[in-house]
């Protein structure tokens, strides 16, 4: 492998699958590369309500979260070969449309020094079967995994296509082991890695 690792972002709105597919792709590579997976854990912005200082504080603390998950990431550079992220910039991005912080494109301009990754992966899914699959899962669901914020989620994510060059949209519609195999066939395809 190259001393830069391979940086693939695993993106989409809740119950598209993404993080269920990072995992399958880190125990595929962990066997024979060094991975690292990077999480934002908590996205502040989930807590924005109809008070203009707290959320221009909430919107502070969420950037400071995308800049931690980047230098997180810089600080990697040599250490492994695939850094593998569960949401990152085009996630943040993405709800921040969600939560009416706008223009979102003028917000990814004035983040230039967050690069982009190798390949962002972008789990395209049905608002229905996301929750659907959101009800399986949990049984709590956050006040944001409702059928409206998911939508305006989707909505952002759409907007935001032709910001990231290195976007491939994988269809989240179908079964784990059919969503597994096209996102190997993309990394294939890619060049992020030659075989599995």
């Amino acid at each position: 492998m190259h001393n830069k690792p391979k940086i693939i972002v695993f993106s989409g709105i809740d119950g598209s699958g993404k993080s269920t597919q990072l995992k399958l792709i880190y125990n595929e590579l962990i066997t024979n590369y060094r991975v690292f997976i990077s999480k934002i854990e908590y996205m502040p912005l989930n807590d924005m309500n109809k008070n203009l200082i707290k959320n221009l504080l909430i919107e502070f603390k969420s950037g400071i979260e995308i800049l931690k998950q980047a230098t997180e990431i810089h600080t990697k550079n040599n250490k492994f070969d695939y850094i593998l992220c569960d949401r990152y910039l085009m996630c943040y991005l993405a709800y921040a449309y969600l939560y009416g912080i706008e223009p979102i494109e003028l917000i990814r301009k004035l983040l230039f020094f967050i690069k982009n990754p190798d390949l962002t992966l972008y789990f395209d899914i049905d608002v229905n079967l996301a929750l659907t699959r959101i009800k399986e899962r949990n049984s709590e669901i956050n006040k944001h995994e409702n059928y409206e914020s998911l939508v305006q989620a989707k909505k952002g994510y759409e907007k935001l296509y032709n910001s990231f060059g290195n976007l491939e949209i994988i269809n989240a519609n179908q079964s784990i082991g059919e969503i597994n195999s096209n996102v190997k066939d993309t990394l294939i395809r890619r060049k992020l890695i030659t075989h599995f």
